[in-house]
């Protein structure tokens, strides 16, 4: 439900900047406890996003459950890459040498769901108006410490009880809370590439998918990381429409001037040498498949000032981590439904929002920074062979530590 600032607002009032998945559940949760909500993006709708990638949850489904409507939930498997796919408590990754095709590890992951990023956000906004093409520019709080105003670039205002910045890694709500130098992300120092792959040819399809029905990765002596995973089955009998996301990732900094064709070039030479199904998914990459480049970044959580509870953060605007421990979509679920639960402590009068916020940012920047510093380490080491049977991921694999 759309207020803007002249309106009067009931107690309590959640401005929710981001529409991403986080945002949506958050959103999902409120509705779900009856607590009124804004949720703003800066998208446009009807545009999508040019990149798309797969995300696995596991430990966090039963957290997942509390935050949706039982209706929404019992349809989860709406959301996965292979909706078909249910191996249920005998689930696994798949952790091999690359080099060699040998099984360095087989991780349990009970019920694990790989899910489609654009399916899952598509889900959680059923039945959510998001108010769209909303740019935040700035946030102000008033003196006697009741509201927050959230002001867009487009000249509207809209004004709440308590605001939460779910805008992802490169958050602004984070920018206003702490200034540029003090929320601006850090480096790792590992060169991530991921591409959306349609071989267009069943048995080419079948052979990439012979790995593990999911998704499997690779690790070998040249320090390079591997991985291949189900992004979308339209018919899981004709294995010619399937898609896949392929990802390889290694130390070093991003080369912003090469191209496209060059950075698929690059990966295929690199695949040369590697066992299958590992060589031929990147080999057999159309020369028309777009190469996305990234320098992997991450953020550690510090206290920040939540002017008397009515500021908060959530997710990737929290915690932003490389993916290699596969953690930050479980992460983001376990802060969605912690801020509910104050809200809803709010909304019932067992706290006041100060202190119900803070006791939500002490958890929130614990947690945070240790799984960050966590992720941080295991993405380092995996891509050193002479450490990683010694990382984070072979040690704990993909379970929530403390």
């Amino acid at each position: 439900m759309a207020r803007n600032d002249i309106e009067r607002i009931t107690s309590p009032h959640v401005l929710i900047v981001g529409a991403g998945i986080t945002g949506l559940l958050i959103a999902q949760g409120l509705k779900k406890a009856g607590i009124t909500y804004t949720i703003f993006d800066a998208e446009t709708p009807g545009i999508s996003r040019p990149r798309e990638w797969t995300l696995a949850i596991h430990w966090s489904i039963p957290i997942l459950e509390k935050l949706l409507p039982a209706e929404l939930f019992n349809r989860l498997s709406e959301t996965q890459c292979d909706p078909t796919h249910d191996r249920g408590a005998e689930e696994t990754i798949e952790l091999r040498n690359s080099e060699t095709g040998e099984e360095l590890k087989s991780i349990p992951t009970p019920n694990m769901k790989r899910v489609s990023r654009k399916k899952l956000r598509s889900f959680c906004a059923e039945g959510i108006d998001v108010l769209w093409g909303k740019t935040l520019d700035d946030v102000t709080c008033d003196a006697e410490g009741e509201t927050v105003t959230a002001h867009f670039a487009d000249g509207s205002s809209y004004q709440g009880n308590v605001l939460v910045g779910a805008d992802g890694p490169k958050s602004k709500v984070r920018e206003l809370l702490l200034g540029k130098e003090k929320s601006r992300n850090s480096s790792v120092g590992i060169v991530f590439n991921m591409a959306i792959v349609k071989y267009k040819d069943a048995e080419k399809a079948m052979h990439v998918r012979s790995g593990h029905p999911v998704n499997c990765l690779g690790y070998n002596p040249k320090g390079i990381f591997t991985a291949i995973a189900i992004c979308d089955i339209p018919d899981p009998k004709k294995p010619e429409t399937w898609v896949f996301q392929l990802a390889c990732s290694w130390l070093g900094k991003r080369d912003t001037n090469l191209s496209n064709e060059q950075r698929l070039e690059f990966i295929k030479t690199a695949a040369r040498g590697l066992a299958e199904p590992f060589r031929s998914a990147n080999l057999w990459m159309p020369d028309d498949t777009t190469v996305h480049t990234d320098n992997m970044s991450y953020w550690i959580p510090v206290p920040f000032e939540s002017h008397k509870g009515r500021i908060t953060l959530v997710g990737d605007a929290a915690h932003p981590l490389p993916p290699h421990r596969g953690q930050g979509l479980n992460h983001c679920i376990l802060d969605a439904l912690n801020f509910v639960d104050a809200i809803m402590k709010l909304q019932a009068e067992q706290g006041t929002k100060e202190e119900l916020i803070a006791s939500y940012n002490t958890e929130l920047i614990q947690r945070g920074a240790e799984e960050v510093r966590l992720s941080v380490k295991s993405a380092l080491m995996v891509h050193d062979w002479a450490l990683f049977m010694d990382s984070p991921l072979m040690k704990h694999g993909v379970t929530k530590v403390s």
